[in-house]
């Protein structure tokens, strides 16, 4: 059995995987981030813990005019979407280079620009884009590294002390992006 059949067989086992092109940044996690949970940063989840949710459960009995609390709720829409692109960019994830990955809730396989070794634990900050899109901070173990010809090492790596949340939101994003990729195949074969 090739060493390709091996991975293939145990990219079954596990969870759904995809090929994608996605914003990626991949560092050497310090001891002190190990200690650290593994978060998301989804919009909607950012959006849900904004301002709306400290609102008068009633807001519609306590606002007597619509358009006062029409103007609330879009004060703080734009407020949730600059928040938001705040911590995307400090977390360096609208700047990131977008590179090609095969992804599963599980763990991915990606290319580097430095040395790594099997066993070490890396930072890796994604943003999937979903919609709305997630963001994605999560340490990983290196399983396999292969140096390629342009100098970059191709590594699989296996995700450690992540959430069921987290897990949860790149599941989603994998089955949302299996579901477009299965409608365009079928929309391609209509039109031949």
């Amino acid at each position: 059995m090739t060493e390709k059949d091996k991975d293939s067989r145990e990219d079954q086992r596990e969870f759904f995987r995809i090929d994608d092109v996605v914003p990626l940044i991949i560092n050497p996690a310090s001891e002190d981030k190990l200690q650290e949970i593994s978060r998301s940063l989804s919009i909607s989840d950012l959006a849900d813990s904004s301002m709306s949710k400290h609102l008068p459960p009633n807001i519609s009995e306590s606002v007597s005019d619509l358009r006062q609390s029409d103007l609330l709720m879009e004060i703080n829409i734009k407020l949730d979407f600059l928040i938001n692109h705040f911590l995307l960019e400090r977390e360096g994830l609208l700047s990131a280079q977008k590179k090609p990955v095969n992804i599963s809730a599980a763990g991915i396989r990606c290319t580097v620009g430095h040395p790594v070794k099997v066993d070490d634990v890396l930072e890796v900050k994604m943003l999937l884009p979903a919609y709305p899109p997630v963001a994605v901070l999560a340490y990983a173990e290196v399983k396999r590294v292969r140096p390629a010809e342009d100098k970059t090492f191709e590594v699989s790596l296996q995700f450690v002390n992540m959430s069921d949340d987290v897990r949860d939101e790149i599941t989603k994003y994998i089955l949302n992006r299996q579901r477009e990729t299965i409608r365009l195949r079928k929309s391609e074969e209509k039109k031949q």
